[in-house]
């Protein structure tokens, strides 16, 4: 049992006791001493909870240094908070890489006009089997080398002509009717039932999700800015949801533990987890975003009715939606003017 702590883990002692560890990707391993709970097993976990990777005794000219100048910068700073602190993660994580696996020279430590697009390709294909993530890696280091070279750090942005990964067409799945049928056939109750309510009616990102409540209410409408966008969205709550959000919480979507989720990442392992648990598997809160962007467009919304909905900054993100929905009327269309053979 691991106490509904995130980023909580533990092994086994040879006593049969167990020993517990505080482990989060792009964060040193580190472990917890005293009992479980116990006030100095609570104050290292806040500890490591709210680390931040220390500012590094770079040298200047090292790519630890210009990613440094980099986050420091006015274009990383524009940038909305949640997208910050992820990439400061990434950052941290390719920093400490080490160059070779065998051999202690880290990444942060090589001066960066020394840099070579062999280079940047090996930081792309240590994340081969998620290319996502290696395509941000790509973007992210796309936009320190571009300042690097702008103030002369670098002689060239050495991502300019480096491919991306190729990752499977359509990204996320689309989520479909029986999808969201096993969903509720298996909750019908608790912080997975809430989540699934808000998501159907309303195809909110995670980053949103995580903090819509009360607070958010107005004349009728969740009335919020979105995270990613900063877009503002005033969407219609229709009875049904508004009898299935929680009264008694500031916060609608609560963990196990009773407290808001403690980042995006966390509430969006935990949705795909709920829908896995009822059988339908690969699907993701974007999922469920994509399939109500469908049905809206297949029930006439324009692109820039979607935009409003949904708080896209640009139709072209509407814009494959109502092409699709064209499409298929098209086609309807076309079939039933056919002359029979």
């Amino acid at each position: 049992m691991l106490f509904n702590l995130e980023h909580l883990t533990d092994r086994d002692n040879s006593d049969g006791t167990k020993r517990y560890y505080f482990r989060r990707r792009g964060q040193p391993l580190t472990r917890l001493h005293g009992e479980p709970l116990s006030l100095e097993f609570m104050r290292a976990y806040d500890a490591c909870l709210n680390w931040s990777a220390p500012a590094a005794e770079n040298t200047q000219g090292t790519f630890a240094w210009i990613c440094d100048q980099y986050m420091d910068s006015p274009v990383f700073k524009s940038k909305a908070k949640a997208t910050q602190d992820a990439r400061r993660r990434v950052i941290a994580t390719m920093v400490n890489e080490r160059l070779d696996p065998d051999q202690p020279e880290k990444f942060g430590s090589e001066k960066a006009k020394s840099l070579t697009s062999d280079h940047i390709e090996i930081l792309r294909d240590r994340k081969a089997d998620n290319p996502n993530a290696g395509n941000e890696r790509l973007k992210i280091l796309g936009q320190i080398f571009k300042l690097a070279k702008s103030k002369k750090w670098v002689p060239a942005n050495i991502i300019i002509g480096t491919e991306r990964l190729g990752v499977p067409k359509g990204g996320h799945r689309t989520a479909t009717d029986e999808d969201i049928a096993k969903y509720f056939a298996k909750h019908t109750s608790g912080p997975a039932w809430v989540a699934g309510m808000i998501l159907r009616h309303l195809g909110v990102r995670v980053s949103d999700l995580r903090i819509l409540g009360r607070q958010h209410v107005k004349k009728g409408r969740l009335t919020f800015e979105t995270v990613k966008t900063g877009v503002l969205c005033e969407l219609p709550i229709d009875p049904e949801l508004a009898a299935a959000l929680p009264r008694d919480n500031m916060t609608y979507l609560l963990s196990d533990a009773g407290k808001p989720f403690e980042s995006d990442k966390a509430l969006s392992q935990r949705v795909s987890k709920w829908f896995r648990q009822a059988g339908a598997t690969k699907i993701t809160a974007h999922s469920v975003r994509k399939w109500l962007a469908t049905k809206m467009a297949e029930d006439g919304s324009t692109e820039y009715q979607l935009m409003s909905w949904f708080g896209w900054k640009d139709p072209k993100e509407a814009r494959p939606y109502v092409q699709a929905a064209n499409r298929q009327k098209m086609a309807q269309q076309a079939y039933d003017k056919r002359t029979p053979v």
